[in-house]
């Protein structure tokens, strides 16, 4: 049997806590090593634990999630972060993706959306709730220059369409009957022709500009 996910929980509110372990113990590939009540504990528990993913409120008494993630970054410690959250502020969002973090949840979608952003963040991927993709829409209404998507073939057209619906690789690839290279090599063409940079560049312009594709 596959080892187990090993998992932490942070956030200040007990109730919530308990609520996360209620979602994630119908999972039995997932366990939760530890709990925390504030950011320095978070940290600790991350040190000393090793989990394979922490997942971190924004908001908590000491360090936040954020601060968090970044002494995760800094400390170069072997965990990916989860940021869940009330917010939907453009600023949040932004600082949570220069700090590398795999996902960001917003509170009022994780029984939706927890289960499967673990599954994602630990097969190496990127997850945004829905809701924020639409608040990001809705904040960015600048449509792309229609000579930056005359760059791209009907076939990358068609694979940027797939990644705004948050789509991983491998989901495009069986979609599209293609292999994951395939899917992999035109990402990094549109990349290039759009001179996107960083690991959330093309999810955010796909998510940002979908109206338009």
């Amino acid at each position: 049997m596959a080892d187990k996910l090993k998992l932490i929980i942070a956030d200040d509110h007990h109730i919530f806590r308990k609520g996360i372990l209620s979602i994630v113990s119908e999972d039995e590939s997932i366990e939760i090593t530890g709990e925390a009540a504030n950011g320095d504990d978070a940290l600790k528990l991350i040190e000393e634990m090793k989990p394979d993913i922490a997942i971190l409120d924004i908001d908590m008494p000491g360090l936040s999630g954020l601060d968090v993630a970044r002494k995760v970054k800094s400390e170069k410690l072997p965990v990916k972060i989860v940021i869940l959250t009330i917010h939907k502020d453009k600023e949040y969002f932004d600082e949570a993706l220069e700090l590398d973090i795999k996902a960001y949840v917003l509170k009022e979608s994780i029984a939706n959306d927890l289960i499967d952003c673990i599954k994602r963040v630990a097969a190496g991927d990127y997850y945004i709730s829905s809701a924020i993709s639409g608040y990001l829409v809705e904040k960015n209404k600048t449509a792309p220059k229609q000579t930056e998507l005359d760059k791209l073939t009907n076939a990358e057209k068609e694979i940027l369409k797939l990644i705004a619906q948050n789509k991983t690789s491998a989901q495009i690839a069986d979609e599209l009957f293609r292999s994951v290279r395939t899917i992999e090599n035109h990402r990094n063409n549109i990349c290039n022709k759009l001179g996107l940079k960083g690991p959330h560049a093309l999810l955010l312009y796909a998510i940002q500009h979908k109206s338009v594709f």
